[in-house]
C-alpha cells in the first residue's frame, strides 16, 4: 500500500525510491523466506517423537499466569535500584540526558551505557513483580525509569513497556478483563513505538524537547500510526538496498554466523563495509537473499526447525509450571525477528545464540542437580 499509493514518500535514508521490478523482487524473496521457515516447522513437527507431537496439542494458557508474594523489602530495592540507575544516567549523559542538538548522544561511555540498559532491564522486571501489591508506586518508578530511557533515544524502551505490560498481564491471572487490558496497552506501546520514530526528525534532542513535543501542535495520533507502520516496512526498502549493494561473500557469511566474539573473528574489519549508509546497515534478509536461492532456504529452513525447538523447550517449561525460561526464550526470539528486518546478520542471529546457550546452561544445570541428589540419595 505505502509503495503504491503513497506518493509523498518518507524515505527515511532515500531508499524508499525503487523501481516497481526491485520492490517486486524482495517481495518474491520474502515469500521463499516465509514459506522455507514454515516448511522447517512443519518438518520439526512431523519428525518429533509422539511425547513432543503431543505436547504441541496441549492448552497452557492458564499455566502462563503467575502466583506470588510481594514482601515489603522488595519496594525498597527497587527505589535503591533505580537510584543508583539515575545516578549513572547522570553519569554518562549528563545534560545531554535532558537537552542536546543530536539525536544520539556522542559524548558517552559504551561499556557504562550498556551497564545502564542491562541495569534497567533488571530494574524493569522488578517492578513488573511489585506492581501486584504497590501499583502506585510501581507505576511511578517505571514511568521515571522510562522518562529517562527515552530521553536518550534508544528504541529499547519498547523491550521495557513489552516486559512491564507483559508481568502485569502474567500477574493478574485468566480473566477477561486482563487480557482486554492487555491488548489496550499492547495498542500503547506500538502508538508509542511511532511517537519515538518521530523524535528523530526533531531538531533538538532530550526529554524536555520530547515531551514538549508531545503537546505540540504538529504532534498527532495519525503521524504516530504512520510511523508505526513504516518502522515495519521500513526493513523491505533496507533490503532492497542491501540487494543492490552486497555481494555474495561466503567469508562474510562465516563471519556473521560464527558464535565468537568480533574481534577474533575478524568482524570489525569488515563491519564498516556492511553498511548502506552511516545510519542503516546491511538487513539480514538482504544478507542472506543475496546468496541466492538455496542459501536462502537452507537458512530459514533451519531457523524454522530452531524456532520450532524453542517452542518445544517453552511448552515443556509452561506444562511443568516453570515461566522464567520460556519468558527468556521468547523475548530473545522476539528480538532475532525485530533485528533481521533492520541490522545486520550478525547483530540478529546472536539472540539465538543467546537462547541456545541458555538452554545449554539450563541442562547442564539439571543433569548436575540430578547427579548431586543421586549422590545424596546413594549416601543416605
Amino acid at each position: 500500500m505505502y509503495f503504491y499509493f503513497y506518493d509523498d514518500k518518507y524515505s527515511l535514508y532515500n531508499l524508499d525510491f525503487v523501481p516497481e521490478s526491485q520492490f517486486l523482487n524482495s517481495i518474491s524473496w520474502y515469500l521463499i523466506a516465509l514459506n522455507s521457515f514454515v516448511f522447517g516447522c512443519m518438518n520439526y513437527h512431523y519428525f518429533s517423537l509422539r511425547k513432543a507431537r503431543d505436547l504441541f496439542q496441549l492448552s497452557l494458557n492458564d499455566n502462563l499466569f503467575i502466583t506470588y508474594t510481594v514482601s515489603k523489602k522488595l519496594i525498597y530495592i527497587v527505589g535503591g535500584f533505580l537510584l543508583f540507575i539515575l545516578i549513572l544516567f547522570t553519569i554518562a549523559y549528563g545534560k545531554e540526558i535532558f537537552f542536546r542538538d543530536y539525536y544520539l548522544s556522542e559524548n558517552t561511555i559504551g561499556a557504562l551505557v550498556i551497564l545502564i540498559k542491562l541495569l534497567s532491564f533488571i530494574e524493569v522486571i522488578l517492578l513488573g513483580v511489585t506492581y501486584k501489591k504497590y501499583k502506585l508506586i510501581s507505576v511511578l518508578f517505571f514511568s521515571i525509569l522510562f522518562l529517562f530511557s527515552v530521553g536518550t533515544g534508544s528504541r529499547a524502551v519498547i523491550l521495557f513497556l513489552l516486559i512491564f505490560f507483559v508481568l502485569i498481564f502474567l500477574s493478574n491471572g485468566n480473566t477477561l478483563r486482563n487480557k482486554l487490558s492487555f491488548m489496550f496497552n499492547l495498542f500503547l506501546t506500538f502508538l508509542f513505538l511511532g511517537v519515538l520514530m518521530g523524535f528523530r526528525g526533531l531538531e533538538k534532542h532530550g526529554i524536555i524537547p520530547y515531551v514538549a513535543s508531545l503537546f505540540s501542535e504538529q504532534a498527532g495520533v495519525r503521524d504516530s500510526f504512520f510511523n508505526f507502520y513504516y518502522s515495519f516496512i521500513f526493513g523491505v526498502f533496507a533490503t532492497i538496498g542491501t540487494l543492490k549493494k552486497a555481494v555474495p561473500d561466503w567469508e562474510v557469511i562465516f563471519i556473521s554466523l560464527n558464535p565468537l566474539p568480533g574481534s577474533m573473528v575478524g568482524w570489525y574489519d569488515i563491519s564498516e563495509k556492511m553498511r548502506l549508509n552511516i545510519y542503516a546497515p546491511f538487513t539480514l534478509h538482504g544478507r542472506v537473499f543475496v546468496m541466492g536461492y538455496f542459501f536462502t532456504f537452507m537458512y530459514f529452513f533451519i531457523t524454522g526447525l530452531i524456532f520450532s525447538f524453542f517452542d518445544k523447550c517453552i511448552r515443556k517449561s509452561l506444562k511443568d509450571k516453570k515461566r522464567g525460561l520460556p519468558f527468556v526464550l521468547t523475548i530473545l526470539a522476539v528480538l532475532h525477528i525485530i533485528y533481521a528486518f533492520e541490522y545486520n546478520m550478525r547483530s540478529s542471529v546472536r539472540y539465538i545464540y543467546y537462547a541456545l546457550f541458555i538452554l545449554f546452561v539450563t541442562f547442564i544445570g539439571k543433569q548436575c542437580f540430578k547427579l548431586l541428589l543421586k549422590k545424596s540419595n546413594d549416601g543416605a
